[in-house]
C-alpha cells in the first residue's frame, strides 16, 4: 500500500516532462488498464481493482535494484541522473513513471473505498505539473472512462478494454513511424557530413580546397554561403522528421 493521496501524486517521482517517453513507458498504461478491466469484469469492486493494479505496478517499480531508491526526493534523484549512463537514466525514468501510476491507482482505491467518485482523482493527476507527460495523458484518458461509467452506467470493463486497445494501436503506430523514419534520419546525417567529406577528399587528391575557400574573398563568401545552406538543410530535415514523428 502506498498510502499517498492525490495531492502527493508524482512528488516522489522524477519530474522531467522534457524527456520523451519510451515505448516501454507508454506500454505501462495499456498494461494497467487491461488488468483493471479484467478485475472489474471478474466482479471486483473499483476499490479492490485499483488496489490490485497499484500493488502490481508498485511491485514492478521496485523490481530493479540498480536504480535510485524511492526514498530519495525528486531533487536528489534529478542530481543522481546526471551521473547515470543513458541506459540507466532511461530505466530510472521508466521506474519513476511506473511509480507515479501506481500512486495514482492507490489514490483512486482510497477514494473508491470512501465512496467518492474516481474521475476527479485522475483529473487532478492529469494537471499535476510534476508528473510525467505520459502519466498525465493516461490519467486524463482514464478519468474520461470513469466519467462515462459513472454518468451513463455503461460497463466499465468494456470501456477500459476499448481504451486499452486504442492506446495499443497508438503505440503500434508510433513504432511504425519510428521504423519508417530511421531511413530519413540516416540520410540526413550522411548529407550533413558530405561537405566535410568533400573537403577531405579534395585534400587527399592533392588539391587545395581550404586555400581556395580561405585565401580569397570570393572563396570565403562561397564557403560561408555553403555553410549557411548546409545548416539550413540540416535544420529543415530535422523539422520534417519532427513533424512526421508528431504525426502532423
Amino acid at each position: 500500500m502506498l498510502g499517498l493521496g492525490p495531492r502527493n501524486i508524482g512528488k516522489k517521482g522524477l519530474a522531467r516532462r522534457a524527456a520523451p517517453a519510451s515505448i516501454e513507458e507508454l506500454e505501462l498504461w495499456p498494461d494497467a488498464i487491461w488488468r483493471l478491466a479484467a478485475l472489474l469484469k471478474a466482479g471486483c469492486t473499483p476499490a479492490e481493482a485499483c488496489t490490485q493494479v497499484a500493488v502490481y505496478l508498485a511491485g514492478l517499480a521496485v523490481e530493479k535494484p540498480d536504480v535510485a531508491p524511492a526514498r530519495h526526493s525528486a531533487t536528489s534523484r534529478v542530481r543522481l541522473l546526471r551521473f547515470l549512463s543513458p541506459a540507466s537514466r532511461q530505466q530510472q525514468v521508466l521506474e519513476d513513471a511506473r511509480a507515479q501510476i501506481a500512486q495514482l491507482f492507490e489514490a483512486a482505491s482510497v477514494a473508491a473505498s470512501q465512496g467518492r467518485p474516481l474521475a476527479p482523482v485522475y483529473q487532478q493527476a492529469a494537471v499535476q505539473s510534476e508528473a510525467r507527460d505520459s502519466v498525465r495523458q493516461g490519467a486524463a484518458a482514464v478519468a474520461a472512462c470513469w466519467q462515462v461509467g459513472e454518468r451513463t452506467g455503461a460497463s466499465l470493463a468494456q470501456v477500459f478494454e476499448h481504451l486499452a486497445r486504442y492506446l495499443e494501436t497508438e503505440i503500434d503506430l508510433r513504432q511504425q513511424r519510428e521504423t519508417a523514419l530511421s531511413g530519413p534520419r540516416a540520410t540526413g546525417r550522411i548529407l550533413s557530413w558530405l561537405p566535410f567529406i568533400g573537403l577531405g577528399l579534395g585534400i587527399v587528391m592533392g588539391t587545395d580546397p581550404l586555400g581556395v575557400l580561405l585565401g580569397s574573398v570570393p572563396g570565403a563568401l562561397i564557403g560561408l554561403i555553403g555553410l549557411v545552406l548546409a545548416w539550413c538543410g540540416n535544420r529543415w530535415t530535422a523539422h520534417l522528421i519532427h513533424r512526421a514523428e508528431e504525426g502532423q
